[in-house]
């Protein structure tokens, strides 16, 4: 049986459902209980598409996806170790585009483990590199229970945990929907650091990352780079400024003017209210516009109209005060609010000179924006 050295459990390895670093060919991990064992033949995926219902895709129905094999390791940054192995698989990229399932340009795909908890994403760039595998092999023989079978997702650049086992669904966003680790702090980017990447000489695929890496820890690599490790620090956290400190950067910017820089990134909210029937006619726009981050809801309300009034039985008059619309918020850089607002015009106008109840569209400026998990600020953060 080998012997592995060097592996250093992070804090919160008690809150793993089981450990086994004897396990052979890799270390058995599972933060939750494994699910019940399948047949690879009995292997449905859910699958969804943006705008799309779900699909149960039955694996035999992927029989004419070329299979392959491919010696690559999985790196587990967190506790501290790799195994080369060999995985045998079909590309994830030869599914999403059989399923026709592929992610806006900046978009997202998540996947789920068949016990019903975990879950992590990937960019879309991450997602179509030819490494990624669906493996329902390993090193020549099936897939084993303990190691993700039947079938696993195997992400050979990022961190271990992005592979998930025990595939059961697949899905479309358009916004990033953080994967569980991230949810759970237990990590704050897939990303591999460049200890890692120097060392197993990981070529990292070009194009968006799907974690955004810890604040000015970006590498040449496209990696995050080493951290300084606290003892028994499982992963590095982000650096993030005090918050008094960015709530104050307009004055050290130069004042309520700001000088010749500070209006270059200056923000702004947009809300839009139309006609429900309007809905994916505005989402297409906006996207085609280069808008892809927004939040979209039903909601009630009215304008100078106050609903609609008709004629009730005898002399009472009826009314339906409030009426469905459609309400679309996000945030550009001031420069683009013109182009944002013409475009929402010419996707909700009725005729030539539009309508009474076409909707109203407010532009509001927003002081700062922070992001949560890395603590960028301004025009970074969105």
């Amino acid at each position: 049986m080998k012997k592995r050295e060097g592996i250093i459990p992070p804090k919160f390895a008690d809150k793993f459902f089981r450990i086994d670093f004897e396990s052979e060919p890799l270390p058995v991990l599972c933060l939750y209980p494994i699910p019940a064992e399948i047949a690879l033949d009995d292997v449905r995926l859910e699958v969804c598409g943006l705008e799309e219902h779900p699909r149960l895709i039955p694996w035999y129905s992927l029989s004419s996806l070329p299979r392959i094999k491919q010696d690559i390791p999985i790196i587990c940054q967190l506790f501290n170790w790799y195994e080369n192995v060999q995985w045998e698989g079909i590309r994830l990229v030869d599914l999403i585009d059989h399923l026709r399932v592929d992610a806006p340009l900046d978009g997202y795909f998540a996947f789920y483990s068949r016990d019903g908890v975990y879950f992590e994403t990937l960019s879309r760039d991450e997602a179509r590199d030819p490494r990624v595998l669906l493996a329902f092999g390993l090193n020549g023989e099936p897939l084993p229970e303990q190691h993700g079978g039947p079938l696993r997702l195997v992400v050979p650049f990022l961190q271990g945990y992005k592979s998930v086992k025990w595939l059961g669904g697949i899905r479309v966003f358009r916004n990033d929907p953080v994967g569980i680790k991230r949810l759970l702090g237990q990590s704050p980017s897939g990303q591999l650091n460049d200890a890692w990447v120097q060392r197993l000489g990981v070529v990292v695929p070009s194009g968006k990352a799907g974690d955004p890496p810890p604040l000015g820890a970006a590498s040449s690599a496209g990696g995050v780079s080493s951290p300084t490790k606290t003892e028994n620090a499982p992963d590095h956290l982000p650096s993030v400024q005090r918050i008094d400190a960015l709530l104050s950067s307009e004055e050290s910017s130069g004042g309520e003017d700001g000088g010749a820089e500070a209006g270059k990134d200056t923000l702004c909210e947009i809300m839009v209210i139309v006609r429900p029937e309007r809905r994916q006619a505005t989402q297409k726009a906006l996207e085609d516009g280069g808008f892809l981050s927004y939040s979209t809801y039903g909601v009630l309300g009215r304008g100078r109209q106050k609903g609609l009034k008709f004629k009730g039985e005898e002399t009472s008059q009826a009314a339906i005060q409030f009426l469905p619309r459609q309400m679309f918020m996000f945030v550009a850089k001031e420069s683009a609010v013109n182009k944002a607002v013409e475009i929402i015009r010419k996707a909700n106008q009725s005729g030539k000179t539009g309508q009474f109840g076409d909707g109203k569209i407010f532009v509001l400026k927003i002081e700062n924006a922070i992001r949560i998990s890395t603590g960028e600020t301004g025009g970074d953060a969105i």
